[in-house]
């Protein structure tokens, strides 16, 4: 393999990763503020392909497409959670878990009555023909999606250190009851949370879609962002974004070195080792209780 085909497949890996880091980012943040596991962001990945695709056959500018996927995600998440998620939160975590395959599934539903099985498409905005430079071709769809990573991924991370709702996602992470008594609103930290983890998966789906296609079955990405979660560290946001890029690299590399047929398989052995000798992931910590 020379050094050019192996930063070219670098960058390729990149942009893939870029993707898996940010549903890896909508899955860690209701978990690290609530604690609660939220499965349906598969679909809600589907969910903001979809509303792409609508948006864009109303011959609306890109930018509005973009805030439109953004807003509806977030609106989704905000009422999930009022409706579906608050009932049961004191509810034992298996149950949790099964209520969020059960919104999964009915967001999964709800597509396919409305658009079928058939897949559809979603052109990019910009134009396909790469950039050169250096000898490696970039291609602008891909720069795309890793500079709207690298901004959510800041953009998180400076809510939850500089603002006061970002301050109280992390107490109430910590301990909620304590965080209650302290006058924190909890259900304002659950619906913030939710609903700013949506919409980045709506985001997700938008920007995947040029990419992959659209059909509902593209919630799958949802094992490429739990394993990018586990890889970093269940909590931890930098974390998050680490292992999405971890396993498009490893994807990608794999792909040429072993075969497609097997490349899926790597990432998940790989994780396999790593958690015999970090069990909380590359960025994660054990978690103290006292006794």
């Amino acid at each position: 393999m020379t050094i050019t085909l192996a930063f070219q497949l670098a960058i390729a890996g990149v942009s893939v990763g870029s993707i898996y880091a940010l549903v890896a980012l909508a899955i860690v943040i209701p978990f690290k503020s609530s604690g609660v596991l939220n499965f349906a962001q598969g679909e809600v990945v589907t969910f903001g392909a979809y509303a792409a695709l609508v948006l864009t056959q109303l011959a609306l500018p890109y930018s509005v497409v973009v805030l439109g996927v953004v807003v509806l995600g977030g609106v989704g998440g905000i009422v999930a959670e009022r409706l579906l998620i608050r009932p049961i939160v004191q509810a034992p975590e298996f149950t949790l878990v099964m209520a969020t395959f059960a919104i999964g599934l009915l967001i999964k539903g709800l597509i396919s009555l409305k658009f079928g099985d058939s897949a559809a498409s979603l052109d990019s905005p910009f134009d396909p023909e790469p950039l050169l430079a250096f000898g490696l071709r970039f291609n602008l769809t891909s720069l795309w999606i890793l500079a709207c990573t690298t901004f959510v991924t800041l953009s998180v991370i400076g809510f939850f250190k500089y603002t006061k709702m970002g301050k109280a996602m992390r107490a109430v992470s910590v301990n909620a009851e304590a965080s209650r008594l302290m006058g924190i609103k909890v259900s304002s930290v659950y619906r913030w949370a939710w609903g700013i983890s949506t919409a980045i998966g709506a985001l997700s789906g938008l920007l995947v879609a040029p990419l992959i296609g659209i059909n509902p079955e593209i919630g799958h990405l949802i094992l490429r962002g739990l394993l990018a979660a586990v890889i970093g560290g269940f909590t931890s946001i930098a974390g998050a974004v680490f292992g999405g890029i971890a396993v498009g690299l490893i994807e990608t590399f794999s792909g040429v070195l072993i075969g497609s047929t097997f490349k899926n398989l790597v990432p998940f052995l790989l994780l396999m080792l790593l958690l015999f000798f970090r069990p909380h992931g590359l960025f994660g910590a054990a978690e103290a209780k006292r006794v």
